[in-house]
């Protein structure tokens, strides 16, 4: 009987330590978007630096992030188009988890600029070409 109820009190322990309160969670997604942006705007900075003899394509560039932005802003706004207020108390959650998945999208679609495409490829466009047109 005394090692079931230590068990059981080991148990309870066990999970209650595991478990985050909705805020903690708020909070960790929202880091976790902060991080994802922050890698995307290094990339995209690298992506510029690389390219900077190549005016006309950081133009485009700069112009296609801007639109993006707009983009990822109506796609949450589709998303979640009621007051935030009546998806209650994960809302902050789950809106920093889908804006950390576009994130992602667009870091690996700007990606190719810095790996390049696989050999062979012949519709590269842009990619790989650093110097001024």
């Amino acid at each position: 009987m005394k090692s079931l109820f230590v068990f059981l009190l080991l148990m309870t322990g066990g999970t209650t330590a595991f478990s985050q309160s909705q805020s903690e969670l708020n909070k960790q997604a929202a880091q976790e978007y902060k991080d994802a942006d922050k890698k995307l705007n290094e990339i995209y900075q690298l992506i510029l630096k690389d390219y900077a003899p190549n005016k006309t394509f950081t133009q485009n560039l700069k112009d296609a992030q801007r639109i993006w932005i707009q983009f990822r802003d109506a796609q949450v706004k589709a998303m979640y188009p009621a007051a935030s207020k009546s998806y209650g108390s994960v809302f902050p959650m789950c809106k920093a988890n889908y804006l950390t998945e576009l994130t992602h999208q667009r870091t690996e679609a700007l990606r190719v600029w810095l790996n390049g495409l696989p050999q062979g490829d012949v519709c590269t466009g842009s990619i790989g070409d650093k110097q001024a047109n």
